[in-house]
């Protein structure tokens, strides 16, 4: 187990756990279609096409022409697709699916190495740590993200395992630097975590022989990435100081609103387990916590989060590079919870053990209702099922105010559009538009629909699909208490 990066352990009960949280993973990565915010798709995946000539998205989102994004995973995507193409697969709902699997399992290896790592001499501390890890109600979800904050996180976090394990040889710290440098240009905010670990290596470690051959590694990593940024925008620029300058200085991010200081503690304080029993973990987190002052990784995840913290912008995609590592500075509370478990009274046991088993009834509902309710993205999901059912034929829909391949804001999801050439989509702007055809098709969305869906079923038009057929019903029972709806539920209908 020590020299390898393979999760296999010498522990069947250990074993068992990891095979049902790869498939579990599996099972997260195959359903969870789209994406979570749309940086992560018009950034990264628009850009690609942009890139590589295609049509593109790109030139919609103004991030283009500012030149404030780093340009590393762009060109990882466009290997990637390139790739997929030589081998005939040029589908982009496969692409992404097989793409989500090779990052979704990429991210399990790495966090998972990290807890053998760290609890290899206590076994039952380990076992908690993997299932805290792996079943969590927000991480297998989260681990499927091709996101510029997962990306980084296990970049990053890959590089500190291999400093773990090999901190003596100067290729390996080398190595680290290089990594490190990429983790940076994958998610500048990284460098709250950089500046965590640098201050542990000075004053904890006191690793000075190690500065040189890392910062060797971290500079020839900022010319890689200053390479690919020019050869990606035709002229020389320097996003990190342009991404400072447009979001800090110029003010930019204060744009997108604001948060309380304290409200990425609150975040953090639900992610390991469910509540109740994820604010007992995260007490006991930050209870141990002097205690482990040696270990980086305490560092690294504490200046993240002071980082970011202090800045007014705040979303919850921010604290995806570190949400993996929680479970692990969880498991380092654990004994002190134990402990207090075995010396409380009878009563308080009771209360501590009822805790837990509502806790993890909740966990395990969550991770259900987000396997059978919410794929990232219903819009997606939605052109992923009119790419499936119109497939090899070929086909007008009429698509009320926008098309299925465009956001609320209207704009274009042009690396999906293009796997659909088949489908002639017409935009139209009410429902009269639509009265007098025979044999068409309409797709819309429930909330656009809504109050009308009575003057379609009278002129005939019958539901064929829907992006979520349960939160279609959900929105059904909503509307009828006169509550709000869910927006982006998607429904594609046929007049014969």
């Amino acid at each position: 187990m020590e020299h390898s990066l393979s999760l296999r352990t010498d522990d069947a009960r250990t074993n068992r756990l990891l095979l049902i949280a790869f498939v579990v993973q599996l099972v997260f990565c195959l359903t969870q279609v789209g994406f979570l915010h749309p940086d992560q798709h018009f950034q990264l995946i628009e850009f690609s096409s942009w890139q590589l000539g295609e049509p593109s998205g790109a030139g919609s989102v103004w991030e283009l022409k500012s030149h404030i994004r780093p340009t590393v995973q762009v060109y990882i995507f466009s290997g990637f697709v390139v790739l997929c193409r030589t081998v005939g697969i040029t589908d982009a709902y496969t692409q992404l699916t097989i793409l989500r699997v090779l990052f979704g399992m990429g991210v399990l290896l790495v966090f998972n190495r990290l807890a053998l790592h760290y609890f290899r001499s206590d076994r039952k501390a380990l076992f908690w740590v993997l299932l805290l890890l792996n079943f969590s109600w927000s991480l297998p979800y989260v681990r499927t993200l091709f996101s510029s904050e997962l990306a980084s996180s296990v970049v990053f976090f890959g590089a500190i395992l291999i400093y773990e394990r090999r901190r003596e040889r100067v290729g390996a710290v080398f190595l680290v630097g290089l990594l490190f440098s990429l983790a940076f240009y994958l998610r500048f905010q990284m460098a709250f975590g950089l500046v965590g670990f640098g201050l542990w290596l000075l004053m904890i470690e006191k690793g000075y022989s190690r500065l040189l051959p890392m910062a060797a590694g971290f500079v020839l990593g900022v010319l890689i990435n200053t390479a690919l940024d020019y050869q990606f925008y035709h002229q020389l620029v320097y996003t990190p100081y342009d991404y400072f300058r447009v979001n800090i200085l110029e003010g930019k991010a204060a744009e997108f609103g604001t948060a309380p200081f304290y409200w990425y503690i609150v975040m953090l304080a639900l992610v390991v387990g469910a509540p109740p029993v994820s604010l007992v973990l995260f007490y006991y987190s930050l209870k141990s916590s002097p205690a482990h002052l040696r270990q980086p990784l305490l560092w690294v995840v504490a200046f993240f989060v002071l980082g970011h913290c202090l800045v007014g912008h705040k979303e919850e995609r921010f604290l995806f590079p570190v949400i993996n590592a929680m479970p692990i500075i969880a498991g380092w509370g654990l004994p002190a919870f134990s402990a207090y478990y075995q010396r409380a009274s009878a009563g308080i046991r009771l209360t501590i053990r009822g805790v837990i088993y509502v806790s993890v009834a909740l966990n395990v509902l969550i991770l259900v209702l987000f396997l059978i309710l919410n794929p990232y993205y219903q819009l997606i999901e939605f052109g992923r099922k009119l790419n499936n059912r119109f497939s090899g034929e070929t086909a007008t829909i009429y698509c009320l105010h926008r098309t299925p391949f465009e956001t609320e804001s209207h704009l274009p999801l042009t690396f999906y559009r293009k796997s659909v050439p088949n489908l002639t989509l017409v935009p139209v702007q009410t429902i009269d538009s639509v009265r007098y055809l025979n044999h068409a098709w309409l797709a819309t969305t429930y909330n656009d629909a809504k109050g009308r869906m009575g003057l379609l079923d009278s002129l005939g038009y019958k539901p064929q699909l829907y992006s979520s057929t349960p939160l279609w019903q959900v929105n059904t029972r909503l509307d009828a208490n006169k509550a709000n709806t869910i927006n982006e539920i998607w429904v594609l209908y046929r007049k014969e």
